[in-house]
């Protein structure tokens, strides 16, 4: 297992400033805590900017662009400390981790596709769940930008009923749904301005049903965004934190937790546009995802639970 380089050469074109445009990380080198998995770091813009964070000394278990759930059948994939009705947060010897298996890559004529297997594994290494990963990455044709897509099916393994998907949430401890596909970001220079289809800032958009989500960092080399975006049919609340640390992503258990079987997988998607500059408006935001091959133009409408 290693790291593969996502290059910056658009299929037919030159290179992007000699950078690479993303590291998947597949070396699963993080001690138990941090529930080793594969993720993207560092992501970075066409500029070079970094927009993704990993081991950061406030929550180590945050890995860039991951995969995780706080408990899956007991299990903790997300790393860190276990919520517990009883006690509060809890550090547990129940981590899981992610193996990940026969991954291959491919160029197409739109970009660069990553592709293979993920088993989830629990804390006394039994097989809790087979996922099928995908990751592509696209030419964009706006200035300064490129697209990113990263989607999955989860299913129990072999002799495994059943999986109930949690979370801290789900436990009693309010706002905190976080798991799924979930982006931790740097911190850059200033505050974050955070967009959504729910409003400004980021209790606009923590919990809302928004299709898209847009986050502009400040960096040394001036403003680097992140526009996300959901597919519409597999709509979920979104958890945004900007106090303490930047992060997102889509919640499966929000508030309840989901149950998947064999014949009723977990499916899961996010998709972005890397953009060097500022996204100050919706509509600049619409316009981003308007051009990435895996979104549709999202609607403004917002239905927040």
């Amino acid at each position: 297992m290693v790291t593969h380089a996502i290059p910056a050469e658009a299929p037919g074109g030159p290179a992007c400033s000699g950078q690479q445009l993303a590291d998947h990380v597949t070396t699963l080198r993080q001690p138990a805590t941090s529930a080793p998995r594969p993720f993207l770091h560092p992501v970075r813009s066409l500029a070079g900017a970094t927009v993704t964070e990993a081991g950061p000394a406030d929550h180590p278990h945050h890995l860039g662009l991951s995969v995780a759930f706080s408990d899956i059948n007991g299990t903790n994939f997300w790393g860190g400390s276990t919520f517990t009705a009883a006690t509060g947060p809890m550090l547990l010897a129940n981590h899981g981790r992610q193996l990940p298996l026969g991954w291959q890559s491919f160029e197409s004529e739109t970009g660069r596709t990553e592709e293979g297997r993920v088993s989830w594994r629990s804390e006394s290494d039994n097989e809790l769940a087979v996922e099928q990963r995908r990751i592509e990455r696209f030419v964009h044709p706006g200035a300064g930008s490129w697209g990113l897509s990263l989607t999955s099916v989860i299913f129990p393994a072999a002799g495994v009923e059943r999986l109930l998907v949690s979370s801290s949430a789900v436990k009693g401890r309010a706002g905190a749904g976080y798991g799924g596909i979930f982006w931790r970001f740097p911190r850059g220079t200033g505050d974050p301005q955070i967009l959504s289809a729910a409003g400004s800032g980021a209790d606009a958009a923590h919990g809302s049903m928004s299709p898209w989500l847009s986050v502009t960092m400040q960096t040394a080399g001036g403003p680097v965004s992140v526009v996300l975006a959901q597919d519409p049919g597999l709509l979920r609340p979104w958890f945004i934190r900007a106090e303490g640390y930047l992060g997102a992503g889509p919640a499966v258990a929000w508030a309840d937790a989901a149950s998947v079987d064999h014949s009723n997988p977990l499916r899961l998607s996010l998709h972005a546009v890397i953009h060097d500059g500022p996204v100050p408006t919706a509509a600049r935001a619409l316009d981003l995802l308007h051009h990435h091959p895996r979104t549709s133009r999202p609607g403004t409408s917002d239905r927040t639970p």
